[in-house]
């Protein structure tokens, strides 16, 4: 009776983990492209890992190690897109307020005399330039994560290509009931 309880208390353990499958099309029924940093199989995102098998299934480890590189490459530019730009408008924000504060500063002191002026900007001007040099780091690093999206995604774009002419050789039709990890944590896994 012990081992009846604990083995029906292994089997639900496995099976409240989770389950977790992709249907990969067969090949001969859609073209492989480049959609979002995945492979898409006519117009169905595949995730991470499905993604990986097709590539590997299709051209090796070397188009799987080439498309991971291009794929962080292409992570990275976004980050470095999104932050320099979003630096590049705070640098904007900060010598922008200063700059039309100093013009506001320098019309109403204008009456104190050239002296009065230049103290508005003495204080001001540094800010200003402040501003201006946080703006240009930032669109500088905007500019490069351009770039380095540009590049990956047009990398990525060609490994897919180079796929869909490879084609995929047949699945094997053995079917294997494997126990491992997966994506929602520990399970038996269906291969066929």
């Amino acid at each position: 009776m012990k081992a009846f309880r604990f083995l029906l208390l292994g089997i639900l353990a496995l099976v409240s983990t989770g389950a977790f499958a992709q249907y990969v099309p067969e090949w001969h029924q859609g073209t492989m492209k480049m959609k979002g940093g995945r492979i898409a199989i006519d117009g169905a995102k595949l995730d991470k890992e499905t993604t990986l098998l097709v590539i590997d299934r299709a051209g090796g480890q070397e188009l799987v190690a080439s498309w991971e590189k291009y794929a962080r490459e292409r992570g990275w530019g976004i980050g470095l897109m999104a932050g320099g730009y979003t630096l590049a408008a705070a640098g904007f924000a900060y010598g922008g307020i200063y700059l039309i504060g100093g013009v506001f500063a320098s019309i109403f002191v204008a009456a104190g005399g050239q002296e009065a002026v230049d103290k508005v900007w003495d204080d001001l001007g540094p800010r200003v330039n402040i501003g201006t040099a946080v703006m240009l780091t930032g669109l500088a690093a905007g500019t490069t994560g351009v770039v380095l999206l540009c590049v990956g995604n047009n990398h990525l774009r060609k490994i897919a290509k180079t796929c869909d002419a490879a084609g995929l050789p047949p699945v094997s039709s053995e079917v294997q009931l494997t126990f491992g990890p997966t994506p929602s944590g520990v399970g038996l896994a269906l291969r066929f």
